[in-house]
């Protein structure tokens, strides 16, 4: 791929992912911040946008291993072939992909690795809405295993664990917290593989889900999982905290939920699962019925709210034409943010365009050029607005509904609870984010 499409490219990505994740944050940026040859292994919770999380912040091009499914569609593959090397799952080759057997997909990735590059790489092989990392294939161990051995032990090639956070990854708006680890030196497992080749394949393979795993929130079950949300949720939401330190603390919530004997975690197993089910009841919001510091109005509130409306309704086309081509084509909900996101590049543009040529239409003095620049700038201050004052108008617009007596009393009892078994409200951090 030509070096001006890449970084055109690139800066679509991660405007736009900044526009659907905003306020993400990144934690050692420098670990993977070099020319390969690198295997920048991720987690796979999110479809095509964890690949594009997790290369955005890199200064140098990175090339994927993606499934062979997605060269079905012409005009997917023609976008995504010059950076994607295909990856033939059993239901790709059941849809009839071509593309991406065994022996391609080694040679490409081991001529890819000796130029050089940096190669992403979901080693859990399969993408599901889960946070937790799940058991990892011994494909990346075994390719840089491999490849190494095939150039002497010289290439230096190093696995990069990167782990995508996501506070909610199928909703628009939301948090992300990207975490790159300390890298993994495949060389160093020379005489390991020398030995035993599979054995060294597992080690490697274990180590790098150890590594990948200390990135993560890592759950050991759904119930387990469900109550660590509801507690979280209503915790930020009475002691917010910015994406990176709310991730720390959640870690430390759940080594604090592991503590307790089986006795309290079954009560708050209980009490937590029957708040949330009042609240699916009554179609309701925990931030409705917290102590959310800015529940309160404020003059910025005030102020800021004729620009909001002034962005948010010159923007309602676009969002609008998102979701009715969302729900038209009936897509997998794991897929939301990749298609809000790549459909999106197009959509804005055009959107822009035609309503600036309307703006002159209806006002032909010259000054559309005016208009056209304050879609941007409005809409980028309406989405922050949203973000900053969303409990506030929550509180207003949902109100408390049919339970809502019901809902604040289990609330109280929930919080009560927390705090009188001194649940963590904060989380040290060991290393000091910065914004994306």
């Amino acid at each position: 791929m030509s070096q001006p499409f890449f970084w055109v490219l690139h800066f679509l990505s991660r405007w736009m992912l900044r526009i659907f994740y905003p306020s993400m944050e990144t934690e050692g940026v420098a670990n993977a911040n070099h020319p390969g040859p690198t295997l920048l292994c991720g987690n796979h919770p999110n479809t095509l946008a964890d690949p594009l999380m997790a290369g955005i912040h890199l200064d140098h091009q990175t090339y994927f291993l993606a499934n062979a499914g997605l060269w079905l569609n012409p005009a997917m593959a023609f976008v995504i072939d010059p950076f994607c090397i295909p990856v033939a799952r059993p239901k790709d080759k059941e849809a009839g992909a071509d593309k991406g057997g065994k022996d391609e997909v080694f040679n490409r990735t081991f001529q890819a690795l000796e130029n050089g590059k940096i190669m992403y790489i979901a080693p859990e092989a399969y993408s599901e809405l889960e946070r937790r990392l799940r058991k990892i294939k011994a494909g990346a161990a075994s390719l840089a295993l491999e490849g190494e051995s095939r150039n002497d032990w010289k290439l230096g090639v190093t696995l990069q664990p990167v782990g995508v956070n996501y506070e909610s990854p199928t909703t628009a708006f939301s948090r992300a917290f990207v975490r790159y680890g300390e890298p993994i030196v495949a060389a160093e497992w020379r005489e390991a593989y020398e030995k035993s080749p599979m054995r060294a394949v597992r080690g490697l393979t274990n180590l790098l889900s150890e590594r990948m795993e200390d990135l993560l929130i890592q759950t050991r079950n759904k119930e387990e999982e469900r109550c660590l949300r509801r507690i979280e949720r209503s915790v930020q939401h009475d002691h917010p905290l910015t994406v990176s330190a709310h991730h720390y603390r959640t870690k430390a919530i759940l080594a604090w939920l592991r503590n307790l004997d089986d006795a309290q975690r079954d009560r708050l197993f209980t009490l937590a699962a029957s708040y949330d089910g009042l609240l699916r009841e009554d179609g309701r919001l925990d931030l409705a019925f917290s102590d959310h510091p800015r529940r309160r109005p404020t003059v910025a509130l005030l102020l800021g709210l004729p620009l909001f409306l002034y962005g948010w309704l010159n923007h309602l086309p676009w969002l609008l034409t998102i979701r009715g081509i969302w729900n038209a084509l009936g897509i997998d909900r794991g897929y939301k943010a990749t298609f809000q996101t790549l459909a999106s590049w197009f959509l804005v543009p055009i959107f822009y365009l035609l309503q600036t040529l309307l703006f002159n239409w209806i006002y032909p003095e010259g000054i559309g050029w005016l208009y056209l620049l304050s879609l941007p700038l409005s809409g980028l201050f309406a989405l922050r607005y949203w973000v900053t004052y969303r409990p506030f108008w929550i509180a207003r617009l949902h109100g408390k509904g049919p339970h809502g007596d019901r809902l604040i009393e289990l609330r109280g009892e929930l919080m009560g609870t927390l705090a009188a078994w001194e649940v963590p409200l904060t989380a040290d951090t060991p290393a000091a984010p910065r914004p994306a």
